[in-house]
């Protein structure tokens, strides 16, 4: 069928349908709308009749001439809400007034797409026909006006029958009121007044927060000022005051304003609530609703260009009401978490809810139109910004609270690291002092004893050196303790694991602690147990670096009694370690002296006049070691009764293995029997002479160069014997000792794969690693003794 044919088809069915509601609404009297001199103003209510249209194909001829009839609207205002079907309404009026027979009709609501008027007298003659709508352009109404406004003449004609015919995508009222013109004039002069105060107060809280924001640079400032403009512009669309002053040219944009403004109502406004209230830390459930809501308002926005505006106008009603319940949700929920920032704008948001609501009731005619509820969603913005802007007020004011206690807080934070600076300072500079005193205690005994044994013959010579040298032992364990502590500190000590004789390493021990212990007439006892292994895997010099701190303590602050080592073997996290214990009879501390000692470089008595000299860092230096090594370390001590300590240090089982003790037998059988050429390469004189002879002692012949430089001519010269071992010094003039062995081992010397010894001043824990990735094969830490000097040729020397 096409569609010519089909026309008549649905002309049958427009006139059953229009038959059938005829039949449903029981007619009534028709009433008169009566106007007189003393009237101003006066509304259709009572005397309006309606005809539904669903097709909207009725005219109005068609209509006469088939005779349908009109039923009463029992409503004070025409209003059926969102609905697609069209409508006629009908009323009669009869002027008595003789002053001013010209009055103006107002159709007081500026979203009907299409608005057909037709003035007639009741015998059917028409006096004026008006085609109006948000479909034409603005500039083509009789009266420019915001609202549909068109004149009545009752000059010659004071009974007239008026008939109108909408339809729009939106919602569907029709508010009628007739005017006097001077009335209209002055009620609308009013009401523009009103609404400029209203629109004036959103532009001026639009250029106050967006001040604010360019001041403070918050992005919830921006959020609402994003908010604040497409709330005015969604009020200036529902009202038609955009439509008269800003897109008037274009019904296009008159169409998609209202749908899109509400979108961006929905995207700021959500985008603002998620913002300032913070809900994606404290409210994930709310959170998740406003997204969802926000979701929705972009979907809203994107239709608004891609389909039909009554289709995007059903779904941006719910899209509305959504909004709103999920602001009051989010709201609430954060009020009930005891944020401070909720209770204002909870407060402005129940004013726009509440003003929101009653025009979406409005609009789907729950509530009668009228001034009150047109600009329901006004005044309810009006108090929503007011209050807003008391919550973005106390917002700042929270946020400077805040700022004080942080200011107040580092105050308090940079006072106590200023003190410890201070504290720190002090420190150190009694340490600096300490180390002067102690340094140049040894140094004395040095020089004054070599003095002595210059001036000197036989056994009170010999006297005298033996105490030099044990001023000098003693000088490098000072050194030796305060490089160790140092690298600890600072975490670049490196944990090396030796496999050592556990009897022989303990035995060793004792031996060096029993004349300290005998010269202060103290008893010492070394206690192991019988069930600690033959070896172990342990970093044995920072073993021996703790336990001689806390003995060296022990022996200084115990004047009679004993002093007891024990060792055995425990368990910690899990792993094997090394259970010391170090008991003693001293003088012991209480609890603060025991806090005090343990602190960075700190003493119980740190003035000049104090009984028990030292460097002070003992303890601190057993710390470090168990730190470093991944150990504990225990205290127990009461003044006057003597003091424990305990240490449990990780190490590793071992079992000895045949070859190693082959190895070590070898290496004693070899002492008598080396043979071989040794070249040396060291810069200072006084250590070339000192090695040298510590070589020929060993029946070596030994060649020195200065430097790495002179070292390889030597090796250049063809007519030399060959070098079987190099004892190679790491700092020197002209090349060092690192490229001098990278050189050798690149290059085509007949001693290309010869052992090379790194003798070296630089002592802490990464410069072996230095010295083997160079190409070297060992290590030693100057100052050096003949047995180092033994054990290194009878390791490395060809046999």
């Amino acid at each position: 069928m096409t569609a010519r044919q089909y026309r008549p088809v649905r002309s049958v069915i427009t006139l059953f349908f229009v038959m059938f509601c005829s039949v449903a609404w029981a007619a009534a009297p028709e009433h008169i709308i009566r106007l007189s001199d003393q009237d101003s103003r006066i509304t259709s209510a009572g005397a309006l009749y309606v005809l539904p249209d669903p097709l909207s194909q009725l005219s109005l001829s068609y209509i006469k001439n088939h005779n349908l009839p009109f039923t009463a609207y029992n409503k004070a205002v025409f209003n059926e809400g969102f609905t697609q079907s069209g409508y006629w309404l009908k009323f009669q009026v009869s002027s008595a007034a003789t002053r001013n027979p010209g009055w103006l009709m107002e159709i007081g609501y500026p979203l009907l797409d299409r608005l057909h008027i037709f003035v007639e007298t009741p015998r059917g003659q028409r006096l004026a026909l008006w085609d109006l709508g948000d479909l034409h352009r603005f500039s083509e109404r009789p009266i420019l006006h915001r609202n549909f406004v068109v004149p009545l003449d009752f000059s010659e004609h004071p009974e007239q029958v008026i008939y109108l015919n909408v339809q729009s995508s939106s919602s569907v009222q029709v508010p009628i009121s007739l005017w006097h013109s001077d009335a209209f004039i002055e009620e609308h002069s009013s009401e523009q007044y009103a609404l400029g105060i209203y629109y004036g107060m959103m532009a001026a809280m639009f250029l106050y927060n967006l001040f604010l924001w360019i001041s403070i640079r918050d992005h919830s400032y921006l959020l609402y000022i994003g908010y604040i403009a497409s709330f005015a512009a969604l009020q200036l669309a529902t009202s038609g005051i955009g439509y008269q002053f800003i897109w008037s040219a274009s019904p296009a944009l008159a169409q998609l304003a209202v749908p899109l403004t509400i979108a961006l109502v929905g995207v700021f406004g959500t985008a603002f609530t998620r913002s300032f209230l913070h809900t994606s830390n404290s409210a994930r459930n709310a959170d998740r609703a406003l997204l969802t809501c926000m979701a929705m308002s972009f979907i809203t926005g994107l239709l608004a260009f891609v389909t039909t505006t009554a289709t995007v106008m059903a779904l941006a009603a719910p899209v509305v009401v959504a909004f709103l319940l999920v602001i009051l949700y989010a709201s609430v929920s954060m009020l009930l978490r005891g944020k401070r920032a909720a209770r204002f704008f909870l407060a402005a948001w129940v004013a726009l809810i509440i003003g929101g609501l009653i025009t979406i009731a409005t609009i789907f005619g729950l509530l009668p139109n009228n001034i009150w509820t047109i600009h329901a969603s006004k005044i309810g913005s009006v108090f929503e910004v007011v209050l807003l802007s008391f919550a973005l007020a106390d917002r700042i004011n929270l946020l400077q609270a805040e700022k004080k206690q942080a200011e107040q807080r580092i105050k308090v934070e940079l006072e106590k690291k200023a003190e410890s600076l201070m504290e720190s300072n002090r420190l150190k500079n009694d340490f600096l002092a300490t180390i002067s005193h102690e340094f140049r205690t040894p140094l004395n005994g040095i020089l004054g004893s070599l003095e002595l044994a210059a001036s000197s013959h036989g056994e009170a010579a010999s006297s005298s050196v033996r105490d030099a040298q044990s001023s000098a032992h003693e000088m490098l364990e000072l050194v030796d303790n305060v490089l160790t502590y140092t690298e600890l500190q600072s975490g670049t000590r490196v944990v090396s694991l030796e496999s050592v004789d556990v009897s022989t390493t303990l035995e060793q021990l004792a031996e060096s602690i029993r004349p300290q212990c005998h010269a202060r007439q103290l008893n010492f006892e070394l206690i192991s147990d019988p069930d600690l292994p033959q070896r172990l895997l342990v970093d044995i010099k920072c073993v021996r670096h703790a336990i001689k701190a806390v003995v060296d303590n022990a022996i200084k602050f115990t004047e009679s009694g004993h002093i007891r080592l024990s060792v055995a073997m425990s368990r910690l996290n899990n792993q094997d370690c090394l259970d010391i214990q170090i008991q003693d009879t001293g003088i012991g501390m209480t609890a603060q002296e025991l806090e005090r000692v343990q602190g960075f470089m700190a003493q119980g008595d740190s003035s000049h006049q104090r009984r028990y000299q030292g460097l002070g860092i003992g303890l601190s230096l057993v710390r470090a070691v168990c730190h470093c090594l991944e150990g504990r370390v225990a205290i127990a001590s009461h003044k006057g009764e003597g003091t424990r300590v305990q240490l449990l240090l990780p190490a590793r089982r071992e079992q000895q293995t045949a070859a190693l003790i082959r190895q070590n037998n070898s290496l004693d059988m070899l002492t008598g029997t080396l043979r071989g050429r040794v070249l040396v390469v060291e810069d200072n004189a006084i250590n070339q002479k000192v090695l040298k002879s510590m070589l020929s002692r060993l029946q070596l012949k030994t060649d020195v160069a200065d430097n790495g430089e002179k070292a390889l001519e030597l090796l250049d010269d063809t007519g030399r014997e060959c070098y079987d071992l190099i004892f190679m010094d790491c700092q020197m003039p002209v090349m060092d000792g690192f490229e001098a062995t990278r050189r050798i081992r690149g290059g085509s010397y007949p001693e290309t794969n010869a052992p090379v010894i790194a003798v070296t001043a630089n002592a802490m824990s990464g410069d072996e690693n230095l010295c083997l990735e160079a190409g070297m094969n060992d290590y030693l830490s100057k100052p050096i003794n003949m047995d180092q000097v033994r054990h290194m040729v009878q390791k490395w020397l060809p046999a």
